[in-house]
């Protein structure tokens, strides 16, 4: 199979917004493994260059469902590229988010761990004690989802894994540096997209119930462990809220609580010609 084929076509999907197609070889469900849309997800970074650089990783399928739904044993990883993040501080001016919104955007509220210093896996499993002392921040977070394979080919995990973990943005609101004096199993989280209700979230419902568990998870996973995360990086640690469709012009807001508000407006972005 030619994976590096792929993978840059589903780079220049990212780019332009158009449909990447599925190789004929990935056709039947069993054909593409895990461990091969890893290999995937690794080779578009490259296919990148200087464009993928990783600002960190979002950890995806983090409630029971969803893990059963695409047909994985356990949550998945995928790079947060520098090109697809920002920072926002101020929830009174929302920040102008542009999309391919053909790609099937989605957001999600989810809380942002960043790391002050270089960790990786050694000798054992990382647990959360270890987390404590280098975790610099938690922050309000936006991750939007979206596909960047033909909407006709049904989801699987491991197309998502190969599709960079379905991120298309983030977007990061103001740190929180006290964290510690926080029960982070228990942060509370309503999202407001447009003028639906808002849904009310909170920081426990994973699989492991705490989102410092899943820090945990990512750098012990076999994938990261020679990897691990550079200071500065974050980690967003999936979803609180469900995965919900935006449309252009959408303004969203979500409340974090004692982290703040976050805030940002939907634009559509035109497909690019190739």
């Amino acid at each position: 199979m030619q994976t590096e084929e792929f993978a840059k076509n589903l780079w220049a999907a990212r780019q332009s917004g158009q449909a990447c197609e599925l190789p004929s070889e990935l056709l039947p469900k069993q054909a593409l493994t895990v461990p091969l849309a890893y290999d995937i997800q690794l080779a578009c970074t490259k296919a990148a260059g200087a464009a993928g650089e990783i600002a960190g990783y979002k950890i995806g399928a983090t409630v029971q469902p969803i893990i059963d739904m695409f047909g994985l044993d356990e949550p998945f990883y995928g790079p947060i590229y520098k090109s697809a993040l920002d920072h926002t501080s101020d929830p009174s001016s929302p920040l102008d988010v542009p999309l391919f919104l053909q790609h099937g955007s989605r957001i999600e509220a989810e809380f942002v761990v960043s790391v002050k210093h270089d960790l990786i896996r050694e000798k054992q499993d990382i647990t959360v004690a270890d987390l404590h002392k280098h975790i610099d921040w938690i922050a309000p977070g936006f991750e939007i989802v979206a596909s960047r394979i033909n909407n006709n080919i049904p989801p699987t995990g491991p197309l998502v894994i190969a599709d960079g973990g379905a991120n298309q943005h983030m977007v990061v609101g103001t740190p929180y540096k006290e964290w510690q004096s926080l029960d982070v199993t228990q942060l509370p989280v309503s999202l407001s997209v447009g003028d639906q209700p808002p849904i009310e979230g909170n920081s426990s419902m994973s699989v492991t119930g705490n989102p410092l568990e899943l820090v945990c998870w990512l750098l012990n996973h076999p994938g990261m462990r020679n990897t691990g995360l550079k200071a500065g990086q974050i980690v967003s640690c999936g979803t609180c809220t469900g995965a919900v469709d935006v449309l252009d012009g959408q303004n969203i807001v979500a409340d974090y609580g004692i982290l703040g508000k976050l805030a940002i407006k939907i634009s559509s972005k035109s497909t690019v010609s190739t």
